[in-house]
């Protein structure tokens, strides 16, 4: 399941919780696609502490939007993941050498508020407010 959650409009925040199904994400890229219509580029947090997995389902449409975004990654200026799975920092991690052009990185359970005022830190019309 998806919660959009509360954010500045030029962030994208959402939490999962159990297994993220092709109708969850469909719901997180309308509210993607929303914001940055909005904004040249975006922040995104993902709150993960209740997550579980992923659909087969979810997966495709994932590759397909990814794949549909070719050449417009650095509109996504920042990904904040909060986990408490090692696993989940770990292809975080590995997410931030795939797009070197996106900052990504993962906090632990206790740091969600700073996570989101990472995310946040970016301006919206332009670059990042502050280094990594």
């Amino acid at each position: 399941m998806i919660e959009i959650l509360p954010a500045p409009p030029h962030v994208a925040a959402y939490r999962f919780t159990g297994t993220l199904t092709a109708e969850d994400h469909d719901r997180c890229i309308q509210d993607l696609e929303a914001r940055l219509a909005g904004h040249r580029r975006i922040g995104i947090y993902c709150d993960m502490r209740g997550f579980t997995g992923v659909t087969p389902a979810a997966v495709g449409r994932d590759l397909r939007y990814t794949l549909g975004k070719i050449g417009q990654f650095d509109r996504f200026a920042r990904g904040a993941v909060v986990t408490g799975r090692q696993w989940l920092a770990s292809v975080t991690d590995f997410a931030a050498r795939f797009f070197p052009q996106i900052e990504i990185r993962s906090f632990g359970e206790d740091e969600a508020e700073q996570a989101m005022a990472w995310a946040a830190a970016v301006d919206p019309d332009g670059t990042a407010a502050d280094d990594r």
